[in-house]
């Protein structure tokens, strides 16, 4: 059963849970990686802004970008960061469930990252970083990860769109909208995934509309496929899913016909919004 671990403190707690529920291996916290985490979320707070990039001059700059950042801490093949700004304070896993809620970041946390690290500052606001490197392939060319998964309870209702890129397309009049819990379909490093359909109805057999992400060039290795409902899911509500489409691997071409069921939790809280990115080099 999915859960909200409010016992748990930290960022890579609650990414670990949720990597464990998927059947995917944990990452590794790494000292290295929290200080370069540490640097940026000072930056952050400094600057009172909500970015991967740092400018130099400004207080507290360390580096122009992640790789740049992470690099002068330790060895890196291949980074990534997510982060989330709050104008209001907030527990850190407040912070984590609402960048998991975001379609994007979810695919980079349910990605096969080997090792990551986190830095977390809460006062007048609160802003949270993670920094991942390495990858440690863990799916097979034919396997995808679904979020919400199949058998899953408790599943959120509805999230704040503040994704970008937008999962409901560029300029989209959703943005900072409410909208139903996006659905997601996650492969490895390699993995392109393009939907066709993706059929979702209530207990009663009712279909709901959701929206699949456009793709654009930019989103040629881009390894999460997302479909958004237009509305806000009902709670305690059993839900069906049925998505085909096709998943490209490095040449290779095979057919997505997935199927599985979730239900949503029993009430229609939405977490608060925050400004959520996520960067990957």
């Amino acid at each position: 059963m999915h859960t909200i671990p409010t016992g748990h403190a930290t960022a890579l707690d609650y990414v670990n849970a949720r990597r464990k529920e998927a059947g995917l291996p944990l990452i590794a916290v790494d000292g290295k990686l929290a200080a370069a985490a540490a640097d940026h979320a000072k930056y952050l707070d400094l600057n009172r802004v909500a970015t991967h990039d740092e400018v130099p001059g400004k207080p507290g700059f360390t580096g122009s970008g992640i790789e740049t950042r992470v690099r002068r801490h330790t060895s890196a093949e291949g980074v990534s960061e997510i982060l989330a700004v709050s104008g209001e304070p907030r527990p850190v896993v407040a912070s984590i469930e609402a960048i998991f809620a975001s379609p994007y970041h979810r695919g980079a946390i349910l990605f096969d990252w080997a090792r990551a690290g986190e830095a977390s500052i809460v006062g007048s606001h609160a802003v949270t970083v993670v920094d991942f490197a390495d990858i440690a392939p863990a799916l097979a060319d034919t396997e995808l990860v679904a979020w919400p998964y199949d058998g899953q309870h408790q599943v959120p209702t509805a999230w704040v769109n503040n994704e970008q890129p937008d999962p409901m397309g560029a300029g989209s009049r959703y943005r900072g909208q409410v909208l139903g819990f996006p659905l997601t379909l996650s492969g490895g490093p390699n993995a392109h995934i393009e939907l066709e359909s993706v059929d979702l109805r209530d207990q009663r057999g009712k279909k709901v509309a959701c929206r699949i992400a456009p793709l654009t060039p930019a989103d040629a290795a881009r390894n999460t496929a997302v479909c958004t409902p237009y509305e806000p899911l009902r709670a305690a509500t059993r839900y069906t899913v049925h998505a085909l489409g096709t998943l490209s691997q490095l040449g290779k071409v095979m057919p997505v016909d997935l199927a599985w069921s979730f239900t949503t939790r029993d009430d229609e809280r939405i977490a608060p919004p925050v400004v959520a990115k996520s960067e990957g080099e």
